[in-house]
């Protein structure tokens, strides 16, 4: 056992994501780009308690401040999954992706991008339900790589999530 963390495999995420709005801002520094997510899954790790298998439900909301320095995106996501036997679940996650020249083409489209590289994202994930049988999500602290995935035109953002757990 060490004084450090570890991380215990949770669960994939994958969120398939439309163009933005630009909303813009007149009291911040950066504008603010709201990103739909209009579809995507959270599968569980084999052995993973509690197991989940969702759907998003309906559309959330990826709220985007890229930095002034044009270097990195600031995340704050909203969304909303359902599992199989009806359960909601609120899932917020919040990091940054570095606008690394792979993520810019994927991000704009670029006929010549391809799916990045692990390791461009990381970001943190909470969970808020009433569903008994997923309660204990709330209580437990999850970090997560991301990358992106271009294919047939569309931008999937996937994430490896994991528990932290003693070291």
């Amino acid at each position: 056992m060490t004084d450090y963390p570890a991380l215990q495999p949770a669960f994939t995420v994958r969120v398939l994501i439309d163009a933005p709005f630009q909303i813009g801002s007149a009291s911040k520094g950066t504008p603010l780009s709201v990103v739909p997510m209009v579809g995507g899954t959270v599968k569980s790790e084999p052995g993973f308690e509690p197991a989940i298998e969702a759907e998003l439900h309906g559309v959330g909301y990826d709220y985007i401040h890229n930095d002034a320095s044009g270097e990195h995106m600031r995340l704050d996501v909203r969304s909303q999954l359902r599992d199989k036997d009806g359960a909601l679940l609120a899932m917020y996650y919040q990091g940054n992706v570095v606008l690394t020249p792979a993520v810019v083409k994927v991000l704009t489209g670029s006929s010549d991008a391809e799916t990045t590289p692990w390791g461009d994202s990381f970001v943190t994930f909470q969970f808020e339900t009433g569903s008994s049988k997923f309660k204990s999500l709330e209580t437990m602290v999850f970090v997560a790589a991301g990358r992106f995935i271009f294919e047939d035109g569309k931008i999937t953002v996937e994430y490896k999530v994991s528990k932290v757990v003693k070291g």
